[in-house]
């Protein structure tokens, strides 16, 4: 009954005024488009340069067709990718309850731990919007179910590994939790064939890993070279040359600033999840719930590389888990501390503390989940992005050559643009060599150019010289609230 009724709260949480909040991003642009690709039998509508494994859009393929079919969204092909990741969101609660109930949570407290996380306005935030860390990390949480199971069975523990090697090939940053997963294993109460076990999840799930260096192998582009793409390029730019973020503890760095931003939507969650982690911290079978948040904060807090905003998904269960895990240790203590006291002042302090939590709760939802949860929950954010895009449709001849954000191009691709090169996403003009083949003359070739919220920033932060040129020799010819369109003027 309990999985019932959770699994119905966070399906209505997660399609609740889906397509208005919060604001359609570029990230999840590219995802909708690489996603829609899969129908036209490619793994993305340009060239593919292995930024991420493709694992995750291949998911979101699947499910992607369906929301339009089905008359949901508002129509547009960035809303029915939002409503594919609806099923992803679900099922990361439901998993979020298993855990804890797999390891000894009372009931109550695995409840109210889901609770905490799909009404946590970081969940309604990040956990409804096409990020490939949405996809794999219900996958991530079924390898730590079947790395629980009570069972010794060593298919288990081998199924832990495959799994894990899904959530890591749906989105690469989730391998961070792979130490977390290993020490589940480890800490099991039946040591039975742990050495089997182990060495089970880690065969298995490399081998699955290695699936994506050996596709890249197979298609020539393992290693840099002249002419063509490569894995070995891609992860140069990810960990070396990419611009990074800066250091936390750099003021005004923006890994200051996004580290800022999650805890304005939800500092109480967070603080109370690495309080709560300590307390996991006293059991053997949920030591490694700590381990996996101090996965994630170890990076945040040393790295400087760059940190995407929607890497603080992968955390988010298991910062509720920690509370789960956390009020139950307390719960247990106060039952373990009550057969000392009379009838009388049993009733008494078991009334007073239930107060004070019930109070806390109030507090703590008057303050931050119906401030920046409700926002998103009621406010309308993409009704500009909506504006600008009709405008581009009627307005936009469709044989000029146009540059648009990543957000804007799945939708205006679709409509009556069947050549990719003639609607161009802002940073393919200079990041694609397949640009100046297709248009040799270069920055000549572009007739208009569509500015959102984050242009400007991103023609800064990538260089984008072909994008920057045209707008400089460019006039305004519609402005619609953050959104402009300016055509190119011939030279």
């Amino acid at each position: 009954m309990a999985l019932a009724v959770l699994g119905a709260a966070a399906a209505v949480l997660s399609v609740w005024n889906l397509n208005t909040a919060p604001a359609y991003r570029d990230d999840e642009g590219t995802y909708t488009a690489q996603a829609f690709s899969v129908y036209e039998g490619a793994l993305a509508p340009y060239t593919y340069g292995y930024e991420d494994p493709p694992l995750g859009w291949l998911q979101l393929g699947a499910l992607a067709w369906l929301p339009n079919v089905l008359g949901l969204g508002d129509g547009t092909y960035i809303g029915a990718a939002r409503y594919a990741v609806a099923p992803f969101f679900v099922a990361t609660a439901l998993l979020t309850y298993l855990l804890a109930r797999r390891m000894g949570v009372r009931l109550p407290f695995a409840a109210l731990a889901v609770t905490f996380f799909i009404l946590s306005p970081l969940s309604l935030v990040f956990g409804r919007q096409v990020y490939l860390d949405n996809v794999g990390v219900p996958w991530l949480l079924l390898g730590f179910w079947m790395a629980l199971s009570p069972r010794t069975a060593l298919w288990h523990h081998i199924g832990a590994g495959v799994f894990f090697a899904v959530a890591v090939l749906s989105n690469e940053t989730l391998v961070l939790f792979g130490p977390a997963l290993l020490v589940a294993l480890l800490n099991r109460p039946a040591w039975v064939n742990r050495v089997f076990s182990v060495v089970g999840f880690a065969v298995v799930g490399g081998i699955a890993i290695i699936f994506y260096p050996l596709m890249a192998l197979l298609r020539g582009e393992l290693l840099t070279g002249p002419g063509h793409v490569s894995l070995q390029d891609a992860l140069v730019y990810q960990f070396v040359t990419r611009s990074g973020s800066g250091s936390l503890w750099e003021a005004g760095s923006d890994r200051a600033q996004l580290v800022n931003g999650w805890l304005y939507y939800d500092q109480f969650f967070i603080a109370a999840g690495l309080t709560a982690g300590l307390l996991c911290l006293l059991q053997r079978g949920t030591v490694w719930v700590p381990v996996a948040v101090a996965s994630f904060i170890t990076p945040v807090a040393i790295g400087a590389g760059y940190l995407p905003p929607m890497f603080i998904i992968g955390v988010l269960p298991f910062l509720a888990l920690a509370i789960g895990v956390g009020l139950d240790t307390l719960w247990g203590w106060w039952k373990a501390y009550t057969p000392t006291l009379g009838a009388r002042e049993r009733t008494w302090a078991t009334g007073y503390i239930a107060a004070c939590a019930v109070l806390g709760v109030v507090v703590v939802s008057s303050i931050q989940w119906f401030g920046p949860g409700r926002a998103q929950l009621a406010q309308e954010a993409n009704e500009e992005w909506a504006t600008a895009l009709a405008w581009v449709q009627d307005n936009v001849p469709e044989d000029d050559t146009i540059l648009v954000p990543y957000v804007m191009w799945q939708d205006l691709s679709a409509h009556g643009r069947e050549d990719p090169w003639t609607v161009v996403p802002t940073e393919k003009a200079d990041l694609d060599p397949e640009f100046l083949t297709e248009h040799p003359e270069g920055a000549a070739a572009i007739d208009w150019v569509v500015v959102g919220p984050n242009t400007a920033e991103t023609i800064e932060d990538l260089g984008l010289t072909m994008a920057d040129q045209a707008l400089d020799n460019s006039e305004t010819v519609q402005t619609i609230g953050g959104w402009s369109v300016h055509r190119v003027l011939d030279e």
